[in-house]
């Protein structure tokens, strides 16, 4: 009885009544789809804003320029001021905006479906944002299709996101089905 693993292949045996009940889960089937989705989605709704910072650190470090005008005395200002936005932004989930960027954008080039890199891409990727009605036009996909589609490429992101330091996949337990 319980769940015995076999190569990524799960067995589930049940006793009803005097007949063993088998039942074949595999890793996938055990994703719980809803919550993993929401996972990945939380994940990308900081894309543009990550992006963003990582833009305006590279106007943030510049060579001091003289202008001739007295100023504060503090030589570390500037280094104190950096050193606590990137406090913040390490807070955040366990990576930098650079990083975290850098992951996301390979994670996306790693999706094996065309389509769902698309969905992915046009909702939380481009720069501006376009409504999910503009993306099912463009995709000439109902809105049940999109829909559909668009939890299964979150999964499929989350599925490719490596672990550590946030692991976007939640299984199902054995007692919630």
């Amino acid at each position: 009885m319980g769940i015995v693993p076999c190569r990524g292949v799960f067995v589930s045996r049940r006793r009803k009544g005097n007949m063993d009940v088998v039942k074949i889960n595999t890793l996938h089937n055990m994703i719980d789809m809803k919550k993993t989705a929401a996972n990945a989605e939380e994940l990308l709704l900081d894309y543009r804003h990550r992006y963003a910072l990582t833009k305006r650190n590279l106007f943030a470090l510049r060579s001091p320029q003289l202008d001739g005008m007295p100023h504060g005395n503090d030589p570390h200002g500037l280094e104190d001021r950096i050193a606590r936005v990137m406090d913040k932004d390490m807070a955040i989930n366990g990576l930098d905006s650079a990083t975290y960027v850098k992951q996301c954008d390979e994670v996306l080039a790693a999706m094996p479906d065309e389509e769902h890199r698309t969905i992915l891409k046009l909702s939380y990727f481009i720069p501006v944002p376009i409504t999910n009605e503009m993306i099912m036009n463009r995709l000439n996909m109902g809105s049940s299709a999109y829909y559909r589609h668009r939890r299964i490429a979150l999964v499929e992101f989350a599925e490719l996101w490596p672990p550590a330091p946030l692991e976007l996949l939640v299984y199902r337990s054995e007692k919630g089905e």
